[in-house]
């Protein structure tokens, strides 16, 4: 849990930095693995709409079946 809140803090930090420097637009996509996941803290997480931007996957394995509907958001129009 530590851990989680950890990387959420470091990636927001980042995402401000970002934004203040003036930087490329950042969209956060939040990714939830397993049926633990926090969709809560996911949707913080995540840039608008949270209904595109929060992608869940029920384990490690299925990554591949969700690596489309990924890399649709990373790389729009490829």
């Amino acid at each position: 849990m530590m851990m989680m809140m950890m990387m959420r803090l470091q990636t927001e930090a980042a995402a401000l930095r970002n934004v203040m420097s003036g930087g490329v637009p950042t969209k956060l996509i939040a990714l939830g693995i397993g049926r633990f996941a926090n969709v809560t803290e996911l949707r913080g997480m995540a840039s608008p709409p949270q209904d595109r931007n929060v992608i869940l996957v029920p384990a490690f394995s299925a990554l591949t079946t969700f690596e489309m509907q990924l890399m649709g958001e990373i790389c729009p129009g490829k």
